[in-house]
């Protein structure tokens, strides 16, 4: 009767040993963040259509504090039956680790992208130059730009990249410039005059885009004692699908094990994130462009549609958001060496059996042994931060290129004279008046609006043909 109590016994123990080994699970941790700050970048463009008549702009452009954030935990749990006086097979033997990932995290730039935008009608004709003033104007993305970063990290087959693009038109104005030329004696005489008409808005916009590439998986050894060292052979397992396959491999040689000797096979939870972000803020003038000219007796004129005639963008100003979380505690399973041998007529290899009674996997606390986790910042996971450098910045539009001078050039007296052959030959210019045209401020604040409703749907390029 004695006997058959024992094999009930030993029946149960096998029983509860694999619920334990199948119910332990570890948490582990990923909050992280890191604050990214930028420069400013700013230049200049023009004068378009020429080179000595037409309009210039100048801008900066900077993305504010960008926050990027994660938080939540990843939750594993030892998915195989391990019995006592179970035989490890190296090669053969899987120990099935599944994980599900409940993260959060989130970017957000409170103080989203600023800039500046001025444009001036500037002439400069021989001797002669002038500038005035058009549009002078702040511009900033109001609110907070922000991305929710939960969905794409929680996806463990592909994380999605997470992006916010915001645009936002500011003022703008229309309005007739040009200048008459003139030669004067006795009389003054018009020799050459040109006007440039133009639609001129302004635009900022900014881009952020967050792609999360999450990796699952645990780092295993083998060792004398439950614990972690730093001098230990590792090998890091990655996860697929929510399940890390850890393979038992034979111990190395170098853990001078005898037979009889008890051993751990241990495998340490691990999450890793890398996560590339990308921060752009651009200002831009989208402009629509008609100009008429007569130059000592030849004249001409020329149309360019909406588009941006300038744009000045910081650039792709990208960081990595890349921490490491590592599990405070690790799978460890008790296994009995036993050396291979040989008889007349066979070798044996070695054996790996856990005990025969109370064995099994056990989780076990590492007492601050295990790796600590590593930030986006080095050892820092919350509140680091860090600085951008700034780009060289990527001017674009229809007005980077001129169409050189209109104006003939300077003669040896410094002044510009019509040239041989000409209708106006042998005059020269000595003043150059400045023209305008405005609307009423009611048609203007009207033509404003629709040239702001434009602006926001304005293509980012324009390349524009000579016609």
């Amino acid at each position: 009767m004695s006997s058959v109590l024992r094999s009930i016994a030993a029946v149960c123990g096998l029983l509860l040993l694999g619920v334990a080994a199948n119910a332990q699970s570890e948490a582990v941790g990923t909050s992280a963040s890191e604050s990214a700050t930028y420069g400013t970048v700013s230049q200049n463009a023009g004068p378009f259509p020429w080179s000595d008549l037409g309009i210039t702009a100048s801008a900066s452009v900077s993305q504010g504090v960008l926050d990027v954030s994660t938080g939540g935990s990843t939750t594993f749990k030892l998915n195989s039956t391990v019995s006592s006086g179970e035989s490890f097979v190296a090669g053969s033997t899987v120990l099935n680790l599944g994980y599900t990932p409940s993260w959060t995290g989130a970017f957000s730039s409170a103080t989203a992208a600023n800039g500046n935008l001025n444009s001036n009608f500037v002439y400069n004709i021989g001797p002669f130059s002038g500038s005035k003033n058009l549009l002078n104007v702040p511009l900033n993305v109001p609110g907070a730009t922000t991305g929710n970063l939960t969905p794409s990290l929680n996806n463990i087959v592909v994380s999605p990249p997470v992006s916010n693009s915001s645009t936002v038109g500011g003022p703008g104005i229309i309005a007739g410039l040009g200048v008459q030329a003139q030669a004067c004696f006795i009389v003054c005489v018009t020799v050459a005059s040109a006007n440039v008409n133009f639609n001129v808005g302004t635009q900022i916009q900014q881009n952020i885009v967050a792609a999360p590439a999450v990796t699952y998986g645990d780092l295993v050894w083998e060792s004398k004692s439950q614990t972690y060292s730093a001098s230990d052979h590792f090998t890091f397992v990655p996860g697929v699908v929510g399940n890390i396959a850890n393979t038992f491999a034979a111990p190395p040689a170098s853990l001078g094990l005898t037979t009889g000797q008890t051993f751990y096979y241990n495998f340490l939870p691990v999450v890793q994130l890398n996560m590339p972000v990308i921060n752009d803020a651009q200002v831009s003038v989208p402009a629509s462009i008609s100009a008429s000219w007569n130059i000592f007796g030849f004249g001409g004129s020329e149309t360019w549609p909406l588009g941006n005639l300038y744009s000045l963008n910081t650039g792709a100003a990208a960081f990595d958001f890349n921490p490491d979380f590592n599990g405070s505690n690790f799978y460890s399973i008790p296994l009995e060496y036993t050396a291979g041998y040989c008889v007349a007529i066979a070798c044996f290899g070695p054996s790996y059996v856990t005990p025969p009674s109370g064995g099994g996997p056990t989780v076990t606390l590492t007492g601050g042994g295990v790796p600590s986790d590593s930030g986006p910042c080095g050892a820092l996971l919350i509140g680091c931060g860090m600085s951008v450098a700034d780009g060289p910045g990527e001017p674009g539009g229809y007005g980077q290129t001129n169409l050189g001078p209109l104006f003939p050039p300077e003669g040896l007296t410094g002044m510009v004279c019509g040239p041989a052959g000409t209708p106006d030959a042998g005059e020269c210019i000595t003043q150059v008046i400045p023209t305008s045209s405005t609307p009423e401020p009611a048609d203007a604040l009207l033509l404003g609006i629709g040239l702001l409703s434009l602006a926001i749907f304005a293509p980012r390029k324009l390349f524009v043909a000579r016609v």
